[in-house]
């Protein structure tokens, strides 16, 4: 990432150094709750994932009204997955792999029937922490000891456990000071989000209403400011004055809130037989 030590050194009470500062910008946010928690859940894992590549329009999550079949006189709201302009051109990680190669240009799926076969695929929690780690080169901040391997324990080793007191203290200084930087500071809040670019998600404090009064900032600043655009996939939310950036986020907001219901064995789901829609 350009310019990384202007992005980051706001006026916050903590200081990264050089190799924390460039290890948290290229952070996706599943690696970086991996490092936060190591007993994320897998579910909490691929939904970061999912919304990532969301925000980075390389999918797109819609609601659509269909027909359960062409005989069915009712429309009814389905949320679907499909993909978007940065699809062809976006290198997905090895633990993005399985949201990815399902897909197409040509196809879109019930976002029910997607997630289950991603769900479905992957063997294990402790396989896919692995593909994490091992994609996002983080194996220098992990266990690898024999114990961990025979027992499937992923645990972080002195120098993890440094780094994710190092970016926790960061993120809490963060959150106390972004809601103050949308509304004094917006350049530097323009920065600072693009800097954290899916790892927003991992903030507490952060209302996406606030976002959109960014939107004139992040115009001037992009025509000013080039290594913006080079960083942040999901730019032309925040430079389309016909889109609505609030109210993306708070679709996908309220998508946290609701898609457990897409893993949930108990939910009432059915796992096995796929929904007939006129597609």
């Amino acid at each position: 990432m350009k310019n990384t030590n202007s992005i980051v050194f706001f006026n916050f009470n903590t200081k990264l150094d050089d190799a924390v500062i460039n290890q948290l910008s290229k952070l996706k946010p599943a690696g970086t709750q991996l490092l936060l928690d190591t007993k994320a859940n897998l579910i909490e894992l691929l939904k970061l994932t999912l919304f990532d590549l969301t925000l980075k329009q390389v999918l797109i999550i819609k609601k659509v009204l269909k027909r359960a079949h062409a005989r069915d006189p009712h429309l009814r709201e389905y949320v679907i997955v499909e993909t978007g302009k940065n699809f062809a051109t976006y290198s997905p990680s090895g633990f993005e792999n399985y949201f990815t190669k399902r897909i197409d240009e040509d196809t879109y799926f019930q976002l029910k029937v997607y997630i289950r076969e991603i769900y479905k695929e992957i063997t294990s929690e402790y396989k896919y922490k692995k593909e994490i780690i091992k994609d996002l080169k983080l194996n220098d901040y992990f266990k690898n000891s024999f114990f961990s391997i025979i027992f499937s324990i992923v645990s972080t080793n002195k120098k993890g456990k440094k780094l994710k007191l190092d970016i926790t203290e960061h993120l809490l200084e963060v959150d106390k000071n972004i809601g103050y930087l949308i509304e004094n500071k917006p350049d530097d809040a323009l920065k600072l989000i693009v800097f954290l670019k899916g790892n927003i998600f991992l903030l507490k404090n952060l209302k996406f209403e606030l976002l959109e009064k960014l939107k004139v900032t992040s115009m001037s600043s992009t025509e000013n400011h080039k290594e913006l655009v080079d960083d942040w996939f999901w730019i032309d939310f925040m430079t389309d004055p016909d889109l609505s950036f609030s109210d993306l986020l708070s679709d996908i907001s309220e998508m946290f809130d609701s898609i457990d219901d897409y893993f949930s064995i108990d939910s009432g789901a059915d796992w096995d037989v796929d929904v007939d829609i006129d597609f």
